[in-house]
């Protein structure tokens, strides 16, 4: 079984340099361009179906990666973004001038810090841990198009790392990653490919 998994494409709220989670945003053009262009990457791949994030900026990504093939796509609010709270839709320029010391603390180590009024780490990593066990026990491959937060969050789960390694890890855009599992052991074949 291969897990396939893809970041959504460039969206609005990225190019105005915003922090968000939770927050509805369309994908930019370019963005639109990579999700075609990663659907082009996966072409050969087999994938039974796709699990995708509902906000926009995911569930786009699938349909235009997906566009011309037969998977059906379901929409899944365990992968959406970590909420922030108080800090959704604050440009960063604000929280670095306004609030600087527990936006660095966030940035340092991001599973110890709750945005004010947010939503912490762990239970971020609770719905996502139910996500991958639905996913797993279906065992199909599958594509799963969300957020750097969640993917994050699923790689560590997979492959057994400690959660600080989040901080470690960063999907870029426009590229897909798999991970392999195989007599319940995963491992990791591709990142940022």
């Amino acid at each position: 079984m291969k897990l396939y998994m893809v970041r959504h494409g460039e969206s609005i709220c990225n190019v105005r340099r915003l922090l968000y989670g939770r927050t509805d945003c369309a994908l930019t053009d370019k963005g639109c361009a990579q999700a075609r262009e990663v659907g082009a990457k996966l072409k050969s791949e087999k994938i039974d179906r796709c699990i995708a994030s509902p906000l926009i900026r995911a569930a786009e990504t699938a349909r235009l990666a997906l566009w011309d093939r037969d998977i059906p796509i379901e929409l899944n609010d365990g992968l959406m973004e970590q909420d922030m709270g108080e800090w959704e839709n604050v440009p960063f320029e604000d929280l670095v001038r306004e609030q600087p010391k527990l936006l660095d603390e966030m940035f340092q180590d991001w599973t110890s810090v709750v945005p004010p009024g947010g939503e912490s780490y762990e239970t971020l990593r609770e719905r996502v841990r139910g996500v991958l066990r639905g996913i797993i026990e279906r065992d199909e491959d599958t594509l799963i198009v969300a957020h750097n937060g969640p993917l994050t969050t699923a790689m560590i789960l997979l492959l057994d790392m400690p959660d600080t390694s989040v901080n470690k890890l960063w999907f870029e855009q426009g590229t897909w990653s798999c991970v392999e599992i195989e007599r319940g052991r995963a491992r990791l074949k591709y990142f940022n490919k």
